[in-house]
């Protein structure tokens, strides 16, 4: 597997700055304007790219699969019930999106949950594929989109790393060598003690070389941002342009266009922190080398020709003349010169 690669000539990987993803979804509600807008909002905000999902109801689930997540206005329902409202928005319109986010420089993809959105999406040349969670062990799935010859970012939520690395490998038998994980509890919301950021390193040392990443369900915006502290090289986040529009049940737990830009702001400020492994004098930090640090001070006057004595001594800020780590050197020595007291001595002095 690649460490680094591109995703519409973005490069994205192991030492990257983080690729951003807005997980629109189906937050578009089967309404085009209101794709363009997620798409207008999320370029607005500063996401490296938008992503949708691309399904129909009757070959995702059965029509009594439950449901694991909470829809408080329909308690009862299926996951069929769900994904049945939310099918609908049409090819052309899904085209017509994908243009519009093209038009507006802001990367697009989606999801497939099936053969024939696989074929459908692979017309429409998209960029990169993701793969859900939920099928990181459909295999006729994944060895279909590794075909494509696409990079392939793979949610890795429910999983064993047994089961990771079969599909890791199903993906390479079949010809895909650009992938990154994405750690992810999937739960809807997901509170902060069952997102285990930990869970990245461990990707990290069991699969070197792979991009590791944090697809995030948790609420706010402080979990991907430390994701990125932590090293993680891809951020998916639930994105919505108004978290109160009844419709897609992931309104309510995404960010909307101020928290976005608040977290990708704070994520970039995070990667610029990071600087570099090598511990030395900042060139931000010369006045304080000078003037923050103490230096070996008089405590008294002292006579030229005196013998200096301990008593004599003091440490004081700034740090111009002789540093206080060679106190006790200058214990002995022989003021060549009058040494007012309060004074910043150097070696010329003594």
């Amino acid at each position: 597997m690649k460490s680094t690669f591109s995703i519409a000539g973005r490069k994205v990987g192991i030492g990257e700055p983080a690729y951003v993803i807005a997980e629109a979804g189906v937050n578009h509600d089967c309404r085009l304007d209101r794709g363009q807008a997620l798409v207008d909002t999320a370029k607005e905000a500063g996401f490296d790219a938008i992503k949708f999902q691309s399904y129909t109801a009757s070959k995702i689930s059965t029509r009594v699969a439950p449901r694991y997540w909470v829809e408080p206005d329909d308690p009862n329902g299926t996951q069929w019930d769900t994904f049945a409202k939310l099918d609908k928005l049409s090819d052309a319109d899904f085209k017509t999106l994908i243009a519009h986010a093209r038009a507006r420089g802001l990367v697009a993809f989606s999801t497939p949950f099936d053969d024939e959105a696989v074929d459908f999406l692979t017309g429409l040349d998209m960029p990169a594929f993701k793969i859900a969670s939920a099928d990181l062990t459909c295999k006729p799935l994944l060895e279909l989109v590794a075909r494509a010859q696409k990079p392939v970012i793979l949610s890795t939520g429910t999983s064993t790393l047994a089961e990771v690395d079969e599909a890791l490998e199903t993906l390479a038998a079949n010809g895909c060598d650009e992938v990154v994980l994405l750690h992810c509890t999937l739960k809807y919301p997901c509170p902060p003690e069952g997102i285990n950021l930990r869970m990245m390193t461990h990707l990290m040392q069991a699969f070197p070389g792979v991009p590791v990443g944090l697809s995030d369900h948790s609420l706010g915006i402080s979990i991907p941002q430390a994701a990125v502290a932590m090293g993680a090289c891809m951020i998916e986040k639930h994105y919505t342009i108004d978290k109160k529009i009844k419709g897609s049940p992931d309104h309510h737990l995404s960010v909307d266009p101020p928290e976005a830009r608040a977290m990708i702001d704070g994520i970039r400020a995070i990667e610029k922190a990071f600087g570099r492994a090598v511990k030395g004098l900042e060139p931000l930090e010369k006045d304080a080398f000078h003037y923050a640090r103490r230096s070996v001070t008089s405590a008294r006057a002292i006579a030229k020709g005196a013998v200096i004595t301990r008593e004599m001594l003091t440490y004081k800020r700034p740090g111009t003349g002789i540093s206080p780590r060679f106190f006790d050197l200058v214990v002995g020595r022989v003021a060549q010169k009058d040494i007012p007291e309060d004074t910043t001595i150097t070696w010329e002095m003594v």
